[in-house]
């Protein structure tokens, strides 16, 4: 009887169904498995293992249990003879890849067996085999054709038919599949406020989304920021079509942080903050090490010191803030180099504007010719001149361009400013930026500091230096290019080896005038806190002029 076993062939068994199959076609994993048992059993196999496949796709070869199958039929201890399954679409339902699946348990030694699909290893059965595949794929380009089609016609009517992204919800509206905003809206919503105000790094929005109930990876929060689902439109397959569903954020909104990604880096607020060392991590050492700062305690009371880690050196608190106070002095404007770079910004600014509210026209006029021209299509359309397919299509059509029209519009209008107003409001933090910097709270004075210093400053223990400053403060040794950058500060000297004594480093790009209207709206937000007027903000204008 031992002998008997012996003798017979091995085979595995392989069975694969999704849950619209089971249901619609009744293959079920018990079926399929029966009848290859049965298959075995006529034929005189024996079955080795069983691998079951459930709820995946047949559209590719990358399936656990399936690599599992071919691990173990590589395995020639196994010494396995054939793969039993139900049908070959169980297998693949792409040629290409029963092809090649075909080959490589050919190379094992493995023969495929249909229970209910007869081919034999003739050139007939071979011929026979691959028509069973072709037909197998061709079913399954069929139902994804269908698949799509409906897809389209869903996005056509406005509806989304995908997992709903954060913040929204798959739900049936009005019989059909649609999505809703459900409580992560809010979140969602506010990540987008956050980003428009440019206050903080996109890491920073991440993590305080997070902390109010919606944790996000990097990627996805980037993803999710640039989803104009969230606005209203559908962009799938190819085309974009208003949603029939509640929009979380306007289109402004969206269009407004799309703007703010573009640029390279926001102002930066660092988690680490201390009322009382301003200069914290923003200052560094020429070999890398950043600037920290403590309290400590004496005899009587306690003493403020920054110091950099890894180092024994320390100074004073206020000693070595007085001495950042003559650093960035040295760029300080005074109000008639202010007075030539206003006339000179008005001046180069000018042209532009002209430019500008030509182009301005131009938009609108071609936005009256569209909105003219979808009144006609829709009077051709109410007499049954065209058909109701093309007068939709042509107004979706038009739709879209007037759409593109208003994001112009909307960002030619956004990037009006009053630049005249604004560099008096901030006059006075040209003029005197220590003392300004000196009353501002914790928050603006860190904003303060990245802002006229963009990749921070370094300090060797005698003098700070930059490698880069803002556009706005070039202004000065581009006026005066006849000025020494040098201009004589206190130091503080303390035995420290390789100690540096050179002046600020100077970046000579030729002066962008965009570039500076954008850093002077950038400047006025800072010193603006809460969306203030100029006028209300009683800090910068109570500062008076030293005597």
């Amino acid at each position: 009887m031992n002998m008997e076993k012996n003798t017979k062939s091995k085979a595995v068994v392989y069975c694969r169904v999704s849950t619209k199959e089971q249901v619609e076609e009744g293959n079920s994993l018990a079926t399929q498995e029966r009848n290859c048992r049965e298959y075995a059993i006529k034929h005189d196999y024996e079955i080795t293992q069983v691998f079951i496949e459930e709820g995946e796709s047949a559209k590719t070869a990358d399936r656990t249990e399936l690599q599992k199958l071919l691990r173990f039929c590589s395995d020639k201890k196994q010494n396995i003879n054939a793969v039993i399954i139900y049908k070959i679409d169980r297998l693949s339902r792409n040629t290409d890849d029963y092809s090649q699946l075909r080959i490589l348990l050919k190379r094992y030694g493995v023969e495929i067996k249909s229970t209910s699909e007869y081919f034999e290893n003739t050139p007939a059965g071979r011929f026979m085999e691959n028509i069973i595949a072709n037909v197998a794929q061709f079913d399954n380009d069929v139902r994804t054709e269908r698949s799509v089609g409906g897809m389209r016609d869903a996005v056509r009517e406005g509806r989304y038919v995908w997992m709903a992204p954060v913040g929204y919800t798959n739900q049936k509206v009005d019989g059909k599949s649609n999505i809703v905003p459900n409580d992560k809206a809010i979140l969602v919503k506010k990540a987008f406020e956050m980003m428009a105000a440019r206050n903080h790094s996109i890491n920073a929005i991440r993590e305080s989304i997070a902390q109010m109930g919606l944790p996000q990876a990097r990627s996805n929060f980037y993803k999710m920021l640039k989803n104009e689902l969230y606005a209203g439109w559908i962009c799938k397959l190819g085309e974009r079509h208003r949603g029939k569903f509640e929009p979380i954020i306007s289109e402004e909104l969206f269009t407004r942080v799309q703007q703010v990604m573009k640029i390279k880096k926001m102002p930066m607020l660092y988690k680490i903050k201390h009322p009382d060392f301003p200069l914290r991590r923003f200052v560094q050492h020429p070999d890398g090490f950043k600037l920290t700062g403590a309290w400590s305690k004496g005899r009587n009371k306690s003493y403020a010191y920054y110091r950099f880690i890894k180092t024994a050196h320390q100074w004073p608190k206020n000693d070595l803030e007085a001495v950042y106070g003559e650093f960035i002095d040295r760029y300080s404007i005074d109000i008639a180099l202010l007075e030539r770079i206003k006339v000179e910004l008005v001046h180069k600014l000018e042209a532009k504007s002209k430019n500008n509210v030509q182009y301005i026209e131009g938009l609108s006029q071609r936005k009256q010719q569209l909105k003219e021209t979808q009144s006609i299509l829709l009077q051709k359309g109410i007499k049954g001149i065209i058909s109701d397919t093309l007068l939709k299509e042509n107004l979706e059509a038009l739709d879209g361009e007037i759409w593109e029209i208003d994001k112009q519009l909307q960002q030619k209008e956004s990037r009006k400013v009053n630049t005249s107003e604004i560099l008096d409001f901030v006059s006075q933090y040209l003029q005197h930026p220590s003392q300004i910097w000196k009353k501002m709270p914790l928050d603006i004075r860190i904003k303060l500091q990245w802002f006229q210093f963009p990749d921070g400053v370094l300090f060797d223990g005698k003098e700070f230096r930059t490698a880069k400053i803002s556009g706005l403060f070039k202004l000065k040794d581009f006026f005066l290019a006849d000025m020494s950058s040098n201009v004589h500060h206190r130091r503080l000297y303390y035995k420290q080896p390789k100690s540096a004594n050179s002046s600020p480093l100077q970046n000579e790009n030729i002066i962008v005038w965009p570039d500076i209207v954008s850093e002077l709206k950038q400047l006025e937000e800072i010193l603006s806190p809460n969306n203030k007027s100029p006028a209300d903000h009683s800090l910068v204008s109570s500062i008076s002029p030293p005597p």
